[in-house]
């Protein structure tokens, strides 16, 4: 299946996390079961600011911090409206160690979503039916300034990409 995608801009970590929130939404509504979201970008490009929209957005109360797991490679959400689960895969040096600790289990897509920062490190692991997106800095002279690109490599997660799109584009003035 060919990869349908869409592409927003960001100027700030606010507006990052509303990007998340109203994917958050879509994913409640369009897959109930979760899916998994691969989460693409250097050092800075905003992941964690999105994985903590996308969090709160899901009912996580705002109280609970979200910080990415770098150390410990998974901190899961269950207060929300579906369970979550925030991998951050920056130190593996390849998914076998992923599944050595035993954390690889959520990436079923349909136990929850899972936000995947630095998939490239397990991308055997993931399911084809996920949602890439890739967040990048695009100025020098606008250091706030990320794209954010979706690509859908599925049905269900095309679903939740149409449905953003549908949204996002419903909400401009």
């Amino acid at each position: 299946m060919a990869a349908e995608g869409m592409l927003l801009t960001s100027e700030s970590e606010e507006e990052t996390a509303r990007i998340a929130a109203a994917l958050a939404q879509c994913v409640f509504e369009q897959t109930p079961e979760g899916l998994v979201i691969a989460l693409h970008g250097d050092l800075g490009a905003g992941k964690t600011a999105f994985a903590r929209g996308f969090v709160y957005a899901m009912g996580t109360p705002e109280s609970t911090a979200v910080t990415s797991p770098t150390f410990t490679l998974l901190n899961p959400y269950e207060q929300g409206r579906m369970p979550l689960f925030h991998y951050d895969l920056y130190r593996l040096a390849d998914a076998e160690e992923l599944t050595l600790a035993g954390a690889d289990e959520p990436l079923d897509g349909r136990s929850g979503a899972a936000l995947v920062e630095w998939p490239q490190r397990a991308a055997e692991l993931l399911p084809v039916d996920r949602l890439e997106i890739t967040l990048a800095h695009q100025s020098p002279e606008q250091p706030n300034l990320r794209a954010v690109r979706f690509a859908a490599l599925g049905p269900r997660s095309a679903a939740v990409l149409n449905a953003l799109q549908t949204q996002w584009n419903s909400n401009r003035p």
